[in-house]
């Protein structure tokens, strides 16, 4: 049997920081809630935009979500897909910053 591998997660809020250990596989938003830290979310699938982070240290998996490549490369995340793939600390943000950096990005695109 070959045990799974689980991953400290800070995470900053207006509150302060809550450590977490997220197993992997799990995402951050479900391990939080879980455990009984209140975040902002709505869909869980990683298209509202409703639960945004800066990850500022660390490696995340969100390819189950719908931020494109420049958000992720400028270290936006979404905490309802994102699994984490080492130690990593996050800082939630408001959700206008993630909304603004998407339309941003969509408007240079096209």
């Amino acid at each position: 049997m070959i045990a799974s591998r689980a991953y400290k997660v800070e995470i900053e809020t207006q509150r302060g920081v809550e450590t977490i250990t997220v197993e992997d596989g799990d995402t951050i938003l479900q391990t939080a809630l879980d455990q009984g830290i209140e975040l902002t979310h709505d869909c869980k699938m990683g298209v509202c935009m409703t639960c945004p982070a800066r990850l500022i240290n660390g490696e995340v998996d969100q390819s189950a979500g719908m931020l494109d490549d420049t958000a992720k490369e400028k270290g936006y995340a979404l905490m309802c897909v994102a699994e984490p793939l080492s130690d990593c600390r996050i800082k939630v943000i408001d959700e206008d910053e993630i909304l603004e950096e998407v339309l941003c990005s969509s408007e240079n695109a096209g």
